[in-house]
Formats: C-alpha cells, structure tokens, sequence
C-alpha cells in the first residue's frame, strides 16, 4: 500500500452558515428546515455564541461564504444582520464570493438592499421548475412570474452573478422539463445547477405523483443529456455534474468542497473540515440550541486523498496528477492501481496531465468511482 503523507493542506477556507428556517417545507426536502419561527432569536444567540466561540487557524482567511438553508431570506434583516456581524468581526474575512439562498417570495427589495450591503455579490435563487401546477404540487410558495420578478430585482439592485436551481425527474412530463431549461437559458443568470429529484419518503404523496410519469432510470439519462445539450446551446458550460455557468461564473465556494479545501461551518446541521477533522452540528433544532457539541471524526491522510480523487472527479476537469502528488506525497496510479484498468476501458481519461470522467460516463460516475476507491 502507497504511502500517503499530508504535505500541502490548503490554508485558506471557506465559511458555511446554516438558516433552518423556511415559510413552507418542500415535498421533496431532506434538509434540516423548520417552518415553526417561535425559537428564531434563540436560534440567532446560539449561532453567535458559536462564532464567538470559533478559534480561526493562525494562518489563511476565509476566502468564500455560503449562506444556505432553510431559506435565508425568509428571516428578519436584524437577525441575519447580527449573524453577519459576529462573522465579520470573528474571521479574517477576504471574501472573493458571498453566496446567499433565497427564494423569490421572500426576497424583497429591503432583503436584496441589505444583502448587496453586507457584501453579497452571489444569489442562489430557488425555481425548480418554470411550470406553475408543477411548483404547487412540490409545496413551493412562488410562481414562476415571481422568480422573474425577483430575478429583474436583483438585477436592478446591483447584483451580475445570479443562479438558478432546477430538479429533473419532478412530476411532470419531459417537454415540461426540458421547457424549464430553455426558458431559464435564456434568462441573464451566469449559473444554473439542475438536480435530481431524491425523495427522502418512498411511499409519499409526491413519490406516488413521480410513479405516475413512469420514468426510467434511461429516460432520466436521456432527459438529463438533453438539458446539458441545451445549456451548453446558451454558454451555460458544465463544470460539474449537476452545475452549469457561464465561463469564468463558476460557483469557488462548492469547488471548495469538490477540491477537498477546508472549511468552517455554523449552525444546526452544519458541517465543517478544519486541519484533519471533520465536524458535524447537532442535526435537531432543540439540540442544537441547548449546545450539543459536534460530532468530530480525525481523517486520515489515506482518506483524504480517497475524497480528494471521489470529489474531484465530480467535476469535468478532474485533477491534475501533479496536484494530487504535491498534496498527498504519493503518485496516483500507484495509491489507486485499478485506475489503469479504468483508463484503458474509457471510464477514466487522461490529458493534459489531469485526470478525468469522460462527459459520456458521468451518468455512471457512483460506479466508477467504486471500481477506483
């Protein structure tokens, strides 16, 4: 077995901060979300004691934030005001992008004003589908004239970099889907991510309404290589399986996580990767509130560069081999020896000294993976 020595741990990092606060909780939702708002201002104390009670590494800065949820923009500007002021005053903030979530019936002009203030120069804004019946029957709150509306406000308050979420395999018929790509292509956003549908209940309302489209695992493929010609049609490049942006847009606070960089996180929920440990947050409201300390996990060098090649191969480009030898200390194809069966089966690429998934073989990228790791 190759040895594995740490030699290269990135010093900068990003900042996650976790809002489980939603007016509506979606059909399909597994995250941890909350539409009962009665602990709001307790939740909003225990979140700044945790910042407060952080201990930022000697060295690097938080270079990206992610605001996520839950629905961010759904909570008073005095609470996420105080949240962001403990950030700021806590972590050496040099922030080349602040992501936030919001969704289009609670981003008013107040909350957009307030959030170009504070230095957010990313939205993240919620559609899933641009098909009125199709968002009633997910739970979601807004029309699809509301997310143009917003959209059109954003634009108007100073914000370039907007982002749009669509899910695949949603109960609806395929020309209603692939509608939704065309129509949010052609809108002045610099990214869209397009999921797919996991349903956290098998045998849910929403479930049964998807059993009803009868969809194939083929048939989603097929759907799914069609909304990536049609992105691709109007610049939106795929970086990632399920993320698409116009060129030089793509999201740096997920690639964080798909290059295995390090981050901090705040919240219930929220996970964060500091030095050799992984941290997880109390999972429930009530036992994030009463300062259930995280789950920690140390993970070793060998691990680390298992998640290094799983994450990075998420993305088209792969890796570079030197990167992945300057890191870790090791040659890849000797710490990973099924890669050379992989190669010359056409699951795996090479060119250019990186290493890659061909775009033809991301539908079977779980597989591929098994075989390599």
């Amino acid at each position: 077995m190759t040895n594995i020595i740490l030699k290269n741990t990135p010093k900068d990092y990003s900042v996650y901060v976790h809002f489980p606060f939603c007016k509506a909780r979606c059909a399909y939702c597994a995250f941890c979300s909350f539409t009962d708002f009665s602990k709001a201002e307790q939740y909003f104390d225990r979140l700044v004691t945790e910042v407060e009670g952080f201990l930022p590494p000697a060295e690097g800065k938080a270079v990206t934030m992610y605001w996520g949820g839950g629905t961010p923009s759904c909570l008073p500007i005095a609470c996420l005001e105080r949240a962001y002021r403990a950030i700021a005053e806590k972590l050496p903030l040099n922030l080349s992008e602040f992501t936030v979530e919001c969704n289009p019936e609670s981003a008013d002009r107040d909350k957009l004003c307030f959030f170009k203030d504070i230095g957010v120069n990313r939205l993240s804004i919620g559609l899933q589908s641009v098909n009125d019946d199709t968002l009633k029957k997910i739970g979601r709150l807004h029309s699809y004239k509301q997310f143009l509306q917003t959209v059109e406000a954003a634009l108007a308050t100073g914000f370039g970099n907007l982002s749009a979420d669509l899910i695949l395999g949603l109960p609806e018929t395929r020309d209603m889907f692939l509608r939704s790509v065309e129509q949010v292509s052609a809108l002045p956003l610099s990214h869209v991510s397009v999921y797919a549908l996991e349903l956290a209940k098998e045998n849910s309302p929403l479930a049964r309404q998807v059993a009803a489209y009868g969809y194939s695992d083929d048939d989603l493929a097929d759907m799914y290589d069609a909304c990536v010609q049609m992105l691709e049609k109007k610049e939106f490049l795929r970086y990632e399986i399920s993320n698409f942006a116009k060129r030089g847009r793509e999201c740096r606070h997920n690639l964080c996580y798909w290059q295995e960089r390090r981050y901090c996180a705040f919240g219930a929920s929220a996970s964060g990767f500091m030095g050799n440990v992984r941290y997880s947050n109390a999972s429930t409201l009530q036992g994030y509130l009463d300062g259930r300390p995280p789950f920690c996990e140390e993970i070793s060098p060998r691990e680390q560069a298992k998640e290094f090649v799983m994450l990075a191969l998420r993305l088209t480009r792969g890796f570079a081999l030197e990167e992945f030898s300057l890191r870790f200390g090791a040659d890849f194809f000797e710490t990973f020896p099924n890669a050379e069966g992989l190669l010359a089966q056409g699951f795996l690429q090479m060119a250019g000294g990186r290493v890659f998934i061909p775009a033809s073989k991301f539908y079977v990228s779980n597989s591929v993976l098994a075989e390599l790791l």
